[in-house]
């Protein structure tokens, strides 16, 4: 009988042993299911939250945009009324350059028949100055023929008398000459007299008038 329990009891620790063997493999095969549950949904929560983190930048720039936006906007805002305030005041200013305008151009209009009145006035004289400078001009050509017929007549006599004065100028050389020839003669007769008896000296031809 004690071999028997023996037996027994050997048999009962060899299956207690494989009962915790096959308990511990069971154990860790589902730690390592856990572990690799955990593992991927680790991967996948850090995927998301990757992703939230791209959604959140991207959030971000579409405030950061559309605050900008937001200023381009009021600034452009800013622009047009100060664009409202310039025109406005622009037409204020045309509106009085208008009224100015109408009256310079009243006081033209009385300006203008003032001058078309003078005008007329400035025509009729100038239509006797006309006729008076017409009758100026027919006795200034009258006067002038007179002065050209005039003109002739003096250069004629200056051309006769030019002519007088060289007819003139040779005689006065011929003279000239003569009168040479005399005291030519009168010095060798001078001469010839302090040694001979002086002859009688013809008398000097008259001159030529």
């Amino acid at each position: 009988m004690s071999a028997q329990d023996n037996d027994s009891g050997a048999r009962t620790e060899s299956a207690a042993s494989s009962s915790t063997s096959a308990l511990k493999w069971i154990v860790i095969a589902i730690l390592a299911l856990v572990a690799i549950y955990g593992w991927q949904q680790k991967t996948s929560a850090d995927g998301e939250l990757t992703a939230m983190r791209g959604e959140v930048a991207s959030l971000r720039k579409a405030v950061d945009d559309a605050a900008e936006v937001r200023k381009s906007s009021q600034d452009e805002i800013d622009r047009l009324k100060s664009a409202v305030t310039d025109a406005q005041r622009q037409v204020d200013e045309g509106k009085a350059d208008v009224s100015t305008a109408m009256a310079k151009v009243s006081e033209l209009d009385n300006k203008t028949a003032g001058l078309t009145k003078d005008n007329e006035g400035l025509k009729a004289q100038l239509a006797g100055a006309q006729e008076e400078l017409k009758a100026k001009l027919a006795a200034a050509d009258d006067t002038l023929s007179k002065v050209k017929a005039e003109l002739d007549t003096a250069n004629k006599a200056k051309a006769d008398a030019e002519s007088a004065v060289s007819t003139l100028r040779g005689e006065v050389d011929s003279l000239k000459t003569q009168i040479a020839n005399v005291q030519k003669d009168l010095e060798a007769a001078k001469a010839a007299s302090q040694s001979a008896p002086a002859p009688a000296v013809p008398a000097a031809p008259a001159p030529t008038p």
